[in-house]
């Protein structure tokens, strides 16, 4: 058994539970809860180096062997804790107390749990610990707590109900189990990733729950790493057609909330279903299970992850600083005083939908041919989502930036230098990666040939190489 050089994963989940522990008892919670996260990116992207110069080996935890990193799950853990790192940042000052800033650092600890478990078992605690700090009431009272602690509940009964079926079952085995258990574990994945028509529950959570924490929420991705694990190794017939059935719900996911979203007016709803049809993407690439729809995948889980945050993070400054911008009676017109959130909202917004010289225009036209060879009618899907998807972006844009400036806005401050750098340091990923894509693929191509390469002869089931 291959060992990290030293607990980097035991330290970086510790660092983000001593930190939540810490901000509860604070004076001044967030530069704490940022030195936590600082603290736990620095930890995971120097396990993710260790992975890189070690190639496809499974680098184990030295202090607890429960944790490993591996070239699927190494990057995802300092890109997220790089994220949450950014939020606390991004975080308004009502939203920086102590509670929440709690409530984001736990959310962010169990789902680096998920992430860096070694086997289902530990998968299934930070499955079912995402729920805790909505449980604990960490990010207050709001109308869609209820429904998202039942889905968390529901996706995380079905995962456990699933190891039962498969007990003592490693990660890299999981495709073996039997149908049973494999299909509550694509029922977990529907739930958790809000596949349509279970997509409502996280529709809500954008228009009603707190937004910072929700953009940790939903680019956990966890649904898709569970997917991608399952992969690992050759599936049974019938497995491989209940994954397939997994993607065509994901491509019907991004074509129906892309239509829905014209019928909506609320920035809020409107981010949150352009949100879930892009994230779509990511399942619809994995479930292809050919080396060009993965890669294209696992790229774009990097790309909607940051985009999907600078959005949220622009919207939720927004809605502290002008009244009425939950629910606008019409244009704001915001550009005139905020003309530096309206680019960042722009840019992130563009990537997010794949304009060209973006990340996300690479990441999209590689999951749309993967998908194309397994779905040739389907696969069109992606194309049609991607054009409404880029019309309702623009009705966003257009509802908070443009227009005439409200009377009642007499001034409001543009980005300040907190939210700035953040929100930079996402738009320069975004346009540098997509003008240098293949060094940003290169992080995950090693990933999408774990998730799909036959043994012993180089190639993937399904005759191609990962594109470098």
């Amino acid at each position: 058994m291959s060992l990290l050089a030293a607990p980097y994963l035991s330290l970086g989940i510790g660092a983000l539970l001593a930190g939540a522990v810490s901000s509860l008892f604070a004076a001044r919670p967030r530069p704490l809860a940022a030195g936590a996260a600082l603290a736990a990116f620095t930890s995971f992207a120097l396990a993710a180096r260790e992975v890189a110069v070690a190639g496809h080996e499974r680098l184990f935890d030295p202090l607890c062997s429960c944790f490993e990193a591996d070239a699927l799950d190494a990057v995802p853990m300092a890109f997220f804790a790089a994220l949450t790192l950014l939020v606390i940042l991004l975080a308004p000052r009502r939203d920086a107390g102590g509670k929440s800033m709690a409530g984001l650092l736990l959310l962010a600890a169990a789902t680096q749990t998920a992430y860096g478990a070694a086997n289902l078992g530990v998968l299934a605690v930070g499955w079912w610990l995402t729920g805790l700090p909505f449980a604990l009431r960490l990010f207050g009272e709001d109308r869609s707590r209820r429904s998202v602690l039942i889905i968390l509940c529901l996706s995380s009964l079905a995962l456990t109900a699933s190891i039962f079926l498969m007990h003592g079952v490693e990660m890299q085995e999981i495709a073996h189990a039997s149908r049973l258990s494999f299909g509550l574990v694509v029922l977990a994945v529907a739930l958790r990733k809000g596949l349509f028509p279970l997509h409502g529950w996280m529709v809500r959570q954008f228009d009603h729950g707190p937004l910072l924490p929700v953009a940790l929420l939903f680019n956990g991705h966890l649904g898709a790493l569970l997917v991608a694990r399952s992969e690992a190794v050759a599936l049974t017939q019938a497995e491989q057609h209940t994954l397939d059935l997994l993607g065509i719900a994901a491509l019907a996911t991004a074509l129906i909330t892309s239509i829905r979203s014209f019928a909506e007016s609320r920035p809020r709803r409107l981010l949150g279903l352009l949100c879930l049809s892009q994230a779509s993407f990511i399942l619809a690439g994995i479930a292809t299970a050919n080396a060009e729809g993965v890669a294209g995948a696992l790229l774009h889980w990097l790309v909607v992850a940051a985009a999907s945050t600078g959005l949220i993070a622009i919207v939720r400054v927004l809605e502290v600083r002008v009244s009425g911008t939950a629910a606008p009676d019409g244009h704001l017109g915001l550009a005139v005083k905020a003309p530096r959130l309206a680019t960042f909202f722009l840019i992130c917004g563009l990537a997010l939908v794949g304009l060209p010289g973006t990340l996300g225009y690479c990441a999209e036209d590689l999951i749309f041919h993967g998908a194309l060879e397994n779905h040739p009618w389907l696969g069109l899907a992606l194309p049609v989502a991607t054009a409404f998807n880029a019309i309702n972006l623009l009705r966003i844009y257009s509802l908070l930036f443009l227009g005439v400036l409200p009377k009642r806005v007499i001034d409001i401050p543009d980005a300040l230098p907190r939210e700035r750098w953040p929100l930079a340091a996402c738009v320069v990923f975004l346009l540098a990666g997509g003008l240098m894509p293949g060094r940003i693929l290169e992080w995950r191509r090693m990933a999408a040939e774990e998730a799909t390469l036959v043994p012993g002869d180089g190639e993937t089931g399904h005759g191609h190489r990962v594109p470098n």
